[in-house]
């Protein structure tokens, strides 16, 4: 092949590249536009409206074991709801919608105190608390000992952020779930199909710790069938079985038993040779 003719098959290649490229952005827009922003819209609507009427009743929700790392936190109160759609404070284009995020605080009043020893510790104290956002100050304290010593002075206020998040690439809705339980962090995919109003009462009653159903929810709805089709598959041998086991039962009640006839017999003969 000639130089020429390697060049013109490059760039057809290229040319080809880009045609499939263009192919598949049309139509990952395609389903944003008809499959997840209509769920997204129903998610902010959904959303703004509880929060706003948290807001208004101003109902307090208690935790009194937020964090089994840091038991001094206490009782807690839930509280001060926010949303947006921008990541900080406001709301974007409804027809451009990404993100939906509801804040709140889990907080009380005043902070606690404790004492690390260590280099090691320290440096992992302090990068674990602002990872999680935590306000919290500490310093080095001359100690006893040859290692360094920290004071850190935390407040009890933890921000809870639910995140509700475009998956673009694979049309899917992403849930992020940051600090609600003991600092843990959660996510879940879902197809835009599975975003109904059930869904999001589940995440409702799990933000305002109501019950924990939602958090469980492990597995994706074309998991459930699968797995509620192995156990249908599951019963049915298990009936075949049932079914063959009660049909040779009955037919050893029918059958004549030869154990009992062979004794009958050993006995006629023992009869016969006493009588000889």
């Amino acid at each position: 092949m000639g130089v020429l003719e390697q060049l013109r098959d490059q760039v057809n290649r290229k040319q080809d590249d880009a045609l499939d490229q263009q192919n598949i952005e049309q139509e990952l827009a395609a389903r944003y536009k008809e499959s997840i922003l209509p769920k997204m819209q129903s998610i902010f609507v959904f959303m703004k409206e509880m929060v706003e009427h948290l807001t208004y009743l101003e109902q307090a929700v208690f935790i009194d074991d937020y964090s089994s790392k840091y038991p001094q936190f206490g009782r807690l109160i839930q509280t001060d709801y926010k949303i947006n759609t921008d990541g900080i404070i406001g709301y974007v284009d409804p027809s451009k919608l990404m993100q939906v995020n509801v804040n709140f605080f889990c907080l009380n009043e005043g902070v606690f105190t404790y004492h690390l020893q260590g280099k090691s510790l320290i440096e992992q104290e302090i990068a674990f608390l602002s990872a999680h956002k935590v306000p919290f100050e500490w310093k080095y304290f001359q100690g006893i000992a040859i290692a360094q010593n920290a004071k850190f002075t935390v407040a009890r206020k933890v921000p809870v952020r639910f995140k509700f998040e475009v998956d673009y690439a694979a049309s899917n809705i992403n849930i992020l779930i940051n600090n609600h339980e003991n600092f843990g962090v959660y996510k879940k995919s879902f197809a835009p199909e599975e975003v109904d109003d059930g869904l999001l009462d589940e995440v409702a009653r799990f933000m305002l710790r109501i019950d924990s159903d939602f958090i469980r929810l492990e597995i994706t709805s074309e998991h459930k069938r699968i797995i509620r089709s192995k156990l249908e598959e599951t019963q049915r041998e298990y009936e075949e079985w049932l079914s063959l086991v009660r049909r040779d039962e009955l037919f050893a009640q029918q059958k004549p038993d030869n154990n009992k006839a062979g004794k009958l017999f050993k006995a006629l003969s023992g009869l016969r040779k006493n009588k000889s």
